[in-house]
Formats: structure tokens, sequence, C-alpha cells
């Protein structure tokens, strides 16, 4: 079984998520996807990570995932959010994940976010509005699904 993690971020959240995520979870392949075209035929498990801004989903993923959805709705998929607004994580899951993936994800959450004005993000605040739990419950649910 082979994981991906596939991530699209402007402030750099989703990347540090990524990265948390990729050291929880074990042969885990990272890809940003302003970097890199994935290809997830080769895998068997597929995290999507996103930021949020202006109550709008990183439009590369979104974009990533009405394409890809007949592919990915053959793999085992979580999704995560980068959102520094908790109350409106509902509504932007529901605008910007396709609801047969919102139907067959194992878990779909938020870890939090950057505020826009904490970016640029120095690095000693890199996590800062980051739920590092969050992530850890995240990566072991996840996992019990491998």
């Amino acid at each position: 079984m082979k994981t991906v993690i596939i991530y699209g971020t402007k402030s750099g959240a989703s990347r540090e998520c990524a990265q948390r995520l990729g050291k929880e979870i074990e042969n885990t392949t990272i890809i940003d996807i302003d970097q890199v075209q994935p290809n997830i035929e080769e895998f068997t498990h597929v995290i999507i990570g996103a930021g949020v801004r202006n109550d709008k989903m990183y439009k590369p993923i979104r974009d990533f995932l009405k394409k890809n959805q007949t592919d990915l709705l053959s793999k085992t998929i979580a999704c995560y959010l980068c959102n520094s607004k908790p109350k409106t994580t509902e509504a932007v899951i529901a605008a910007s994940i396709p609801e047969a993936i919102r139907a067959q994800a194992i878990e779909i959450v938020s870890f939090g976010g950057y505020k826009p004005s904490w970016v640029p993000v120095s690095p000693e605040n890199k996590l800062k509005g980051i739920d590092l739990e969050r992530i850890s419950e995240f990566a072991q649910h996840y996992l019990e699904h491998l």
C-alpha cells in the first residue's frame, strides 16, 4: 500500500501540515500540486490538503479533485484544510469537495490555519494557528485504514 499526500498552499500552512503528516505516516510521498501534477494510479491511499482563503479552497486542489474524481473514488481517501475561520469549514467543504468524494472520504478536517495578517509567516511562527494535536489524531485515524 502506497500513500501520497497532495497539497496546495499559498501561505505554507498546508505544506507544513503535509510534512507533519509525512512524519507520522511512514513511506509517504508528498507532492506540491504547484510543482508536480501527481499520477495517483500508483497509489492506493491519497490524502488531499489545501489552504483556504476568502472561504474558498485553493483552486488547483479544487480543480484536481474535480478532474480526478473517478480515479480518487477507487482509493482510500482523506482530506484536510488549513482554514483560520472554523465557522466556515463545513461550508467550504460542501462548496469545494465533490459530493461523491465527501461521501467516501474516511475523514475531512480542518487543522486551523494562518490569519491573513500573519502572512508571510516567520520561521519561529510557522505553525502558529495550526492544531498539531489534530494532525496527530488525523494521522492515527488514517493509519487505522491502511
